[in-house]
């Protein structure tokens, strides 16, 4: 048997999160549909025949699968915010990738079909419901523009893989912990960036505008740089993120 990944160990340990936490699971998904229908019924505009606000279905669905989706991938590793919960996961018959990639099951794979689903028939219904023919489902807009979405999925998982590795690092109040590390992290990242602007395009200028009708001017190089450095986080960071968060995990073997 591999010590390193069996898919049967996997499948059994796949298993048992769903049994350990399936109330939690079923729960918060009701809540979930209670608080959008609620919502739903609020940005509706009764005095304009139920018209449903521009963009508010976007942008309900960006923060919930933001905000949900961070809150669910701590909570699948809440057990190292308490010792007795951190030896019992530690001593589970299954190797550490194993443990990390169950996790990434549930916040990857399983959080993102049912949240689509459950909040694609919500949306759904309050547009039949609203007897509006202006009014359009989500996902008609979506992929009409899927382009214009699609650096979401890439921010989304960084972001998943993040507070997994954060859950994983701090323990006790990791999802606070987490967020306050990511602001600072953020932060930084834009000073750095804003200096590099003012070193390249002079000090002269104090509106930075990195457009495209600026681009063009900057050399090939730096263009090649900048784009280099979009690419890298969009494809690059999540999996170093999970690659550090499984050798973090590694790092607290019994």
């Amino acid at each position: 048997m591999n010590n390193f990944f069996d898919y049967s160990r996997f499948s059994l340990l796949v298993k048992r999160q769903w049994t350990e936490n399936k109330f939690i699971f079923l729960m918060g998904l009701v809540i979930f549909v209670c608080i959008t229908a609620v919502i739903y019924s609020i940005n509706f505009d009764a005095e304009n025949d139920y018209m449903l606000k521009r963009g508010m279905q976007t942008m309900m669905f960006i923060i919930g699968l933001l905000g949900g989706g961070t809150l669910f991938s701590n909570y699948l590793f809440k057990d190292f915010g308490n010792n007795s919960q951190t030896l019992s996961f530690l001593m589970t018959p299954a190797s550490h990738f194993e443990k990390i990639t169950a996790g990434m099951f549930y916040a990857l794979i399983a959080f993102p079909v049912v949240y689509a689903i459950t909040f694609g028939l919500v949306d759904g219904a309050f547009v039949k419901l609203s007897g509006n023919p202006h009014n359009e489902m989500l996902y008609s807009m979506v992929l009409d523009s899927y382009k214009d979405y699609s650096f979401l999925i890439c921010v989304w998982v960084a972001l998943q893989m993040f507070v997994i590795l954060g859950a994983i690092y701090f323990g006790r109040m990791s999802y606070i912990k987490t967020a306050f590390t990511g602001f600072l992290i953020l932060a930084s990242l834009g000073l750095i960036q804003y200096l590099l602007y003012k070193i390249i395009i002079g000090s002269g200028s104090h509106n930075i505008d990195m457009g495209d009708h600026n681009r063009q001017h900057l050399s090939s190089e730096f263009q090649f740089m900048m784009d280099g450095s979009k690419y890298a986080f969009y494809y690059l960071l999540a999996p170093v993120i999970a690659i550090i968060a499984y050798f973090k995990l590694k790092e607290k073997e019994v």
